[in-house]
């Protein structure tokens, strides 16, 4: 999988996808932490710009839009962490 920034445009599998501004947020996280596991306080810290679990429901909103929209095999939950 590649990333190309243009206008929040990825390419996965070929296909182009578009994502808001917020959604391609997480995907270069999650991008730039390939094979490492990242809660909840992460994403909400780095993305959002919270420092405590204020709204975790955003993240799982994002988390399933961005799902979606690159594929549900490519994101993956680690429960219990």
């Amino acid at each position: 999988m590649r990333s190309v920034k243009k206008e929040n445009h990825v390419i996965v599998d070929g296909r182009s996808c578009q994502l808001t501004p917020l959604e391609y947020e997480v995907f270069q996280l999650l991008k730039l932490n390939q094979g490492d596991t990242l809660s909840r306080d992460i994403l909400l810290k780095e993305v959002w710009g919270y420092l405590s679990e204020a709204d975790t429901r955003s993240v799982d909103m994002c988390v399933k839009r961005l799902r979606t929209k690159i594929g549900s095999d490519r994101i993956r939950t680690v429960y219990g962490k």
